[in-house]
């Protein structure tokens, strides 16, 4: 009796090597793609989320099953993420980087796995392995600081919000910023500091700017939930319409605030253009089809052109 126990749990063991036993077989069902957001507490990031759910239900419900994950703004998380995505055999991934460069082992290894990842609103640094739908932060920092221009006084003093350090899009609206705002040489760039895309922070950094930068003109946000945390404080102290505001990203609330001149402008990122062309490639993927990166236009918005975004928006449900 002894000698067919011993026998039976050789056997098992040899199934499990040869990826027999039970816990390895493929899941049953449609497959699965996995969208891991950076963060359900990032405002833009969640649009994308809610446009890839409405979008793979509309037009992928029979092809594949979407499964949305928080990453919760860490690193860590999402790696985590990722590697379980690969232990469960997902068919795909699709992701907004927390971070450009730690999540690169883990994506090579899904890949490896042959599992297509794909990275929307950004790209990390892993040597074109996946593949990325990304816009241009350079450029987007570029077109709303050179409407700034047009708006800023003489001698105008300007604090910039940034995001993450490190941070891809936040190094390139920097980038975009200081090299147009370096073109008029009255323009003093007082103070930057990291809002980590938060509104909340935002609004503590931009009070410590009103108590110690005095006649400060305008402040920058490299995300409008900055900016929009911006326009909080500087209400709060009463000084709201005495110091501009601009922001990128052209949320809903945004548009609301460049309409009411609460903002001077944002720029409009594509939200429902990463959540479209990531399905549409995981969709490519998962048909073995070729897929190839792709970046998208990102335009300015003012009070000139606000009304075609609001309505945008209203038709989207983002606003009541």
């Amino acid at each position: 009796m002894k000698k067919g126990i011993t026998v039976l749990a050789a056997a098992l063991i040899a199934l499990s090597a040869l990826g027999l036993a039970g816990c390895h077989k493929a899941p049953k069902g449609p497959p699965k793609v996995a969208f891991i957001c950076k963060s359900y507490s990032d405002a833009f990031c969640v649009w994308v989320k809610d446009e890839m759910e409405k979008g793979a239900k509309a037009n992928y419900s029979g092809q594949f099953e979407l499964v949305c994950f928080d990453a919760a703004n860490n690193s860590t998380t999402q790696i985590n993420q990722i590697e379980n995505c690969v232990a469960s055999k997902f068919s795909a991934i699709v992701l907004q980087q927390v971070d450009a460069q730690a999540p690169v082992p883990a994506v090579k290894k899904a890949i490896e796995a042959g599992i297509p990842v794909i990275i929307t609103t950004g790209h990390i640094e892993d040597g074109g392995a996946s593949t990325y739908i990304d816009a241009d932060p350079v450029q987007q920092g570029t077109v709303v600081a050179e409407y700034a221009l047009t708006k800023l006084p003489k001698g105008a003093k300007v604090c910039i919000l940034q995001g993450p350090a490190g941070n891809f899009h936040a190094n390139g609206r920097q980038k975009g910023f200081e090299t147009v705002l370096a073109t008029r040489p009255d323009i003093q760039v007082v103070d930057a500091q990291i809002g980590e895309w938060g509104k909340e922070k935002a609004v503590t950094i931009t009070q410590n700017w009103l108590s110690s930068v005095k006649g400060l003109s305008c402040i920058m946000s490299h995300n409008d939930d900055m900016a929009l945390g911006a326009y909080e404080a500087i209400k709060m102290a009463g000084k709201a319409g005495q110091i501009q505001i601009y922001g990128v990203d052209a949320l809903a609330a945004a548009c609301v605030a460049v309409k009411e001149g609460r903002m001077e402008a944002t720029v409009f990122q594509n939200a429902i253009g990463y959540a479209e062309k990531a399905l549409e490639f995981a969709s490519k993927a998962l048909k073995k089809e070729p897929i190839q990166s792709l970046t998208l236009a990102s335009d300015l918005v003012t009070k000139d052109n606000v009304d075609q975004y609001l309505e945008f928006h209203k038709k989207l449900g983002n606003l009541k």
